[in-house]
Formats: C-alpha cells, sequence, structure tokens
C-alpha cells in the first residue's frame, strides 16, 4: 500500500461510527468493524462483528492488519497491529495508532495503460520516471532506485497530497509538458517507489495535449477489443 507518514499535527481522516472492513494478514480473515474511539497519536479502539470469542488475546497481540474505509468520497486504508483484544462489556481490539495512511480516489474517468517517458520533481528533487497508466485525471508512475543519486532522500519526500511535477514526453511531441498535482497513493520497496498523481489544473496547451494523447490510445483500445 502506498502511504503519507502521519505526524503529531496530522489528524486520521475519520469519523467515530465509521464503518470498517479490517484484514487480518495473519489469520486470512476478513470483517467489518466500527471505529468506537481513539487516543490522538497512541491507539485507536474497533468494534467487532465477528465472533471473536475463540481467539485468546495473547495469540492475536502484535498481529499485522489492513484497515480500509471511505471517507468523504475517497477510499483511506492504512496498516496497523493488535494491541489489545477485549471480550466484555464488547468485543474490541485496540490498534496501534497508524503512521502512514494512503487515498485511493474514485476514478471519475476511464485509465489507459501506457508507456512514457517522464522526469518527477518534488520538493526539488528530480528522479527520471515511467507513467504506466494515465486519464484525464491523474496518471500512476514508477520511479527505479538505481535513477536515483540518492533514493532515501526522495523516498522520504514522497507524501500523500503533496505537491508533484511530471516532465512528460509524449509520443511526436518536440518537446516535453509538465503535468501538476497531488500525490494520492505510494507504494515504496527497496528497488522502486509507483506513486499516483491527481492532476490540478493543467496549462491549456499541455491540457491539449493530454486530451490528444488519451484520445489516440482510446482509440487503439477500442481497435484491440
Amino acid at each position: 500500500m502506498s502511504m503519507t507518514p502521519l505526524g503529531a499535527s496530522i489528524e486520521l481522516p475519520v469519523n467515530i461510527g465509521t464503518e470498517l472492513l479490517v484484514e487480518f494478514q495473519d489469520f486470512t480473515l476478513r470483517t467489518k468493524s466500527e471505529l468506537i474511539g481513539m487516543k490522538y497519536g497512541q491507539y485507536l479502539i474497533i468494534g467487532m462483528q465477528h465472533d471473536m470469542s475463540g481467539i485468546r488475546p495473547d495469540t492475536i497481540k502484535d498481529s499485522a492488519l489492513i484497515i480500509r474505509y471511505l471517507y468523504r468520497g475517497s477510499v483511506y486504508g492504512f496498516r496497523t497491529s493488535v494491541l489489545n483484544l477485549l471480550h466484555s462489556p464488547d468485543r474490541l481490539l485496540f490498534l496501534t495508532y497508524p503512521r502512514k495512511i494512503e487515498e485511493f480516489r474514485v476514478r471519475s474517468t476511464p485509465r489507459y495503460e501506457c508507456i512514457l517517458p517522464a522526469v518527477t520533481s518534488v520538493e526539488g528533487l528530480e528522479a527520471e520516471t515511467v507513467v504506466i497508466d494515465i486519464s484525464a485525471d491523474g496518471c500512476r508512475c514508477i520511479v527505479k532506485a538505481a535513477s536515483l543519486e540518492d533514493a532515501e532522500k526522495f523516498y522520504q519526500s514522497m507524501d500523500i497530497n503533496r505537491e508533484a511535477a511530471l516532465r512528460v514526453q509524449f509520443p511526436g511531441a518536440l518537446e516535453s509538458y509538465e503535468l501538476t498535482g497531488a500525490i494520492r497513493n505510494i507504494s515504496k520497496d527497496t528497488d522502486r517507489v509507483a506513486f499516483g498523481l491527481l492532476f490540478g489544473p493543467l496549462k491549456t496547451d499541455t491540457k491539449k495535449r493530454l486530451d490528444e494523447f488519451i484520445s489516440l490510445i482510446s482509440e487503439v483500445k477500442k481497435k484491440e477489443s
């Protein structure tokens, strides 16, 4: 999952009572839950609908979980782990407060696979990039660690909602075009970082070139199908 650091000054975008989808990675279990409460920066409390009576607190402690939920039209997700399990008066799980969170914007326009060379610029740092899919609203990109002078520094600069710019080379264009927007999701591993970019307002010529490219590849996809 791609995610963003949650520091002491950042709150979770969620309301008490929100329905949660809980995935227990160690037990191959997915179930619905509800956010009961939290202590800012320390822990979350969720109420379990699944029957947890056969599970002892010591067997589930430190278990890895993935939580997903809907908030104001976007899907958010984060990783956490179990601090404690209570069976009475309700089935409650105490979870570690998430350090990172990921936002998945519900797509309103078709997205098409592609391979476009680009350069990502974030916080004054640049990296060679490949755009692997694109729509009128945004795109998904991959940066290889081998292309970075300081991979760790670049990775740390990649945060959810941080502004970023892509200089993209469209086929047939003699110049590159800058696509600007906000990072919406991030996935990092040892040799690459993948991220989704939600476009902001684009310059007229850039928007025209983007629309022309999407029109072209959409026609190609129609012929292939």
